[in-house]
């Protein structure tokens, strides 16, 4: 059932994927929003719905004022400033929180976290605590023993190798000690895979087996798969995977990890490439008011007929301030281990052992040209396009044809996004401030840190993510932390961006370190730019949107090394608590 229009759809059909479009009314120019959402703040005749005092409020993380208290009715912000005058707002059904020299900052926005993907993640074996191969070993042959015999045992893809003493990913001989009859699926972030003997036996892989396009089957000296899959070569499990759970319980799973990243402070994110039925189960959320993030939300495009299908489906800047579609998302290569470099990869023995690896380019089947046309005409219609880069060469190229696009249709105003941007050379950051293109930067080296130096060497393992030279460099940038590629705690990628310190306690590129202010900037306004939402969201100031976050102590006068630490102890979003420390 199409949660807005009311008709009975199935996932062929193109009324499903035009379930917000059949909204009436709710297409709006994102300019117009903003303006008339901040201009004057509502005044309740019973007073503020809520009222937070005695604290310390940043209402802007570079150019806020000073205030002790803020004042939130209607889902706005009322006022701020000191306690004694924001109490006068006070009424009869006020709730009121002494705050006893808490701190307040605007809801953290996450610019590019996979809420779905996260959701969908839960009931999987977590290894985020493992710290050897045994460690794995025996976490999984614990959710055998749980397992009816021939079941899939699946992992969560937020963990990661360095972290265990053996510093590899466990290999098929290995699993298939503690699972010899059950498939093993372990993931590792969103490029990555490592399987047992099982899991290759039904995926028909063998020695025999070439490597797909874009992905890589890692075999032994002898030939034979290891069980490790890089890039499109994981893509050969996903058939025979467990089909995803029902819709109900994908809601279930995603009213749940909502409410995780609530307790995060997390108040709004970017979904970085959903498919039309994920986006009808937020739509569901969204109509019975279960919605506790803000979600923005990207259709992922791998060619141009999906390009094609998304202009049929939706206008640009269709939804609310709750749930908005803005544009697509494209991959153009892959991960710290198939990152489209310029120059070659480090040899890694047993890993990576060709002497003239580049990574993975990701392509649609026409090629460039094809990616070309997918970019106009997105452009032509008036959508935002995010696009996944990590390699220089990977950026080297898809600003290049962006370029081209830009030529016909200026891009400034669409507010296209490169992610990641994990090797960006000076004269691509310069053409890409020349044509109005936004960045999004995350933590991935909190995990990934250490393959970046094995896979790619020192000089380019430690400028992974140059923040410093990307804000230098004049970009405006949304942070976030790709989860569940990486933890999704926002506290640990602020505390990064301002150390650069991993989970294992390297320090990687210190020289490309920001201030506190910045990294809080840019989880808030930041963040909310690359939404079109920097007139509603983004800052503590009358009249916006009531998203704010109480934490135990100041980020930006701790020390830097515990900014990691802080806790969260409420979080407010659309004027509503939706996570309260006991």
């Amino acid at each position: 059932m199409c949660q807005l229009c009311g008709s009975e759809v199935t996932p062929s059909t193109v009324s499903r994927r035009t379930l917000f479009a059949a909204a009436a009314g709710l297409a709006v120019a994102p300019m117009v929003v903003g303006t008339s959402a901040a201009s004057a703040a509502p005044r309740p005749d019973d007073g503020a719905d809520l009222i937070l005092h005695n604290g310390h409020v940043i209402t802007a993380a570079l150019h806020g004022h000073a205030a002790q208290a803020v004042a939130i009715g209607g889902g706005r912000i009322l006022a701020t400033g000191p306690s004694s005058q924001v109490l006068r707002l006070a009424g009869r059904r006020t709730r009121r929180i002494d705050l006893r020299g808490r701190t307040v900052v605007p809801g953290l926005i996450d610019s590019h976290l996979h809420q779905f993907n996260s959701a969908l993640d839960r009931p999987n074996v977590s290894l985020l605590e493992a710290r050897s191969i045994a460690d794995v070993v025996a976490r999984i042959g614990e959710r055998v023993a749980a397992s009816a015999a021939g079941a899939w045992v699946q992992a969560r893809s937020g963990w990661h190798e360095s972290l265990l003493a053996e510093g590899r990913l466990p290999t098929r001989s290995e699993l298939d000690a503690v699972s010899p009859q059950n498939p093993v699926y372990i993931p590792r972030g969103g490029h990555v895979a490592t399987v047992n003997s099982a899991a290759l036996a039904l995926a028909g892989i063998t020695r025999d087996t070439k490597d797909p396009t874009g992905g890589v089957i890692v075999r032994d000296a002898n030939g034979e798969p290891t069980g490790v899959l890089l890039e499109r070569a994981r893509a050969l499990i996903t058939p025979v995977l467990p089909p995803p759970p029902s819709a109900d319980q994908q809601r279930q799973q995603l009213r749940d990890q909502m409410a995780e990243h609530n307790a995060l402070g997390i108040t709004g994110v970017t979904e970085p490439g959903l498919s039309p039925d994920q986006i009808d189960i937020y739509t569901g959320l969204w109509h019975d008011h279960q919605l506790t993030t803000r979600a923005h939300l990207l259709w992922r495009i791998a060619a141009l007929a999906d390009v094609d299908a998304a202009v049929a489906a939706f206008k640009p800047h269709t939804g609310d301030d709750l749930l908005r579609f803005d544009g697509l998302k494209y991959l153009s290569d892959g991960g710290v281990e198939g990152g489209f470099l310029r120059d070659p990869y480090q040899i890694v023995p047993g890993e990576q052992t060709s002497a003239d690896y580049h990574g993975v380019q990701l392509l649609p089947p026409g090629g460039a040209d094809e990616l070309t046309e997918m970019y106009r005409r997105a452009a032509q219609h008036g959508f935002q396009v995010q696009t996944h880069v990590v390699g220089d060469a990977a950026m080297d190229f898809v600003v290049g044809v962006m370029d081209t696009v830009h030529r016909e249709t200026p891009l400034a105003r669409l507010r296209w996004v490169l992610m990641h941007l994990f090797l960006p050379s000076s004269e691509n950051m310069a053409r890409m401030r020349k044509m109005g293109l936004l960045a999004s930067v995350q933590d991935h080296p909190v995990l990934l840190g250490a393959n970046q130096v094995k896979w790619w060497g020192e000089e380019r393992g430690a400028r992974a993510i140059p923040i410093r030279e990307i804000l230098d460099a004049g970009l405006v940038a949304g942070g976030g932390t790709d989860a569940p590629v990486v933890p999704p705690n926002p506290l640990w990628s602020l505390g990064w961006m301002v150390t650069r310190e991993t989970l294992k306690g390297d320090v990687l590129g210190p020289e490309h370190a920001i201030t506190a202010r910045e990294a809080l900037h840019l989880y808030t306004l930041g963040s909310a730019t690359t939404q079109f939402a920097e007139h509603t969201l983004g800052t503590i100031d009358r009249g916006k949107l009531a998203d704010v976050v109480v934490l135990d102590a100041d980020p930006l006068s701790v020390d830097p090394g515990a900014i990691k630490d802080i806790g969260v102890d409420l979080t407010v979003v659309d004027g509503r608590v939706v996570y309260e420390k006991d």
